[in-house]
């Protein structure tokens, strides 16, 4: 009978170390099963149970915290770097805006001054290609002038051009005076496919206006689908007004030496032409001496 009641008595009490010892050692999903009449051993089971459950619930609020936590620091360190990048793009943007503007004020002669923007804006917004149209002097095609790609370059070599309102983006904006954008060259029924560019994705054809009248189109194409944003739009565009501003004052100064020179051989002319009848006089005064 003394042994009977001390292992009833010390039967459940093993069983409740040994439980307290699996859940001490992060088990938090074990739960104390005792059959006993004693309703004190049941009672702290039930006790032991309810607490573990309660710290099971409380740890895997804390891991989802935690979880939660760690992904919106992760968001928001994603974001950071997005916005460094997006800054430092931004940035060496407008350094190409004040570098065109440069190049401007200090070249003047277009064949000098036309590939160097071309070439600015290229590296700085990260274009695989960028050309620069001049409208001819009928109005009947668009001539590539400027261009830094290596397709650029041999479409510069047999002298590229479309027809104005007739052939790809470009000679749209000729025509309509109006920038045209394809985010999604395959999907565009305007633009034109060219082969010396072939892996063009994205196309944005700007006019170059003075006045009212179109004088070329600054053409900028991405191997990205859907490369150009508003901000983008919005700073090429500030880039074709310059390279408009640049284009007619290189003609107004080219037209300003020219009639100086022309001036200059008139007016050399006029000396000769006075000489001579100076001389005349002299050679009709001798003969009458």
């Amino acid at each position: 009978m003394g042994w009977l009641f001390g292992y009833l008595v010390t039967a459940p009490l093993q069983k409740l170390t040994r439980s307290a010892h699996k859940i001490a050692t992060g088990d938090l999903r074990h739960r104390v099963k005792i059959e006993t009449i004693s309703t004190e051993f049941a009672g702290l089971a039930s006790d032991l149970n309810s607490m573990t459950r309660a710290l099971q619930d409380t740890v895997q609020s804390l891991e989802s915290r935690v979880a939660e936590r760690t992904a919106d620091l992760e968001r928001r360190t994603l974001e950071m770097e997005n916005n460094s990048r997006e800054t430092e793009r931004r940035a060496s943007q407008l350094r190409a805006v004040a570098m065109v503007a440069r190049a401007i004020s200090s070249i003047q002669d277009l064949q000098d001054l036309l590939p160097n923007i071309a070439s600015v804006i290229s590296k700085e917004f990260n274009f695989y290609h960028a050309g620069i149209f001049l409208v001819d002097d009928a109005k009947e095609f668009a001539v590539l002038v400027a261009s830094n790609s290596e397709g650029g370059q041999r479409m510069l070599k047999r002298n590229h051009k479309l027809k104005i309102g007739e052939v790809g983006i470009v000679g749209f904006s000729a025509a309509t005076g109006q920038a045209r954008i394809a985010l999604d060259t395959g999907e565009d029924a305007v633009y034109f496919d060219n082969p010396d560019l072939p892996t063009t994705r994205s196309e944005m054809a700007l006019p170059l206006r003075v006045g009212e009248n179109v004088i070329g189109i600054l053409d900028v194409q991405s191997e990205q689908t859907g490369a150009f944003d508003e901000e983008d739009i919005e700073l090429l565009s500030i880039v074709a007004d310059q390279v408009s501003i640049a284009i007619q004052n290189a003609r107004q100064f080219q037209a300003a030496q020219k009639a100086a020179e022309e001036a200059e051989e008139v007016y050399r002319r006029y000396i000769r032409s006075e000489w001579r009848t100076l001389e005349i006089g002299r050679a009709s005064c001798r003969e009458r001496v």
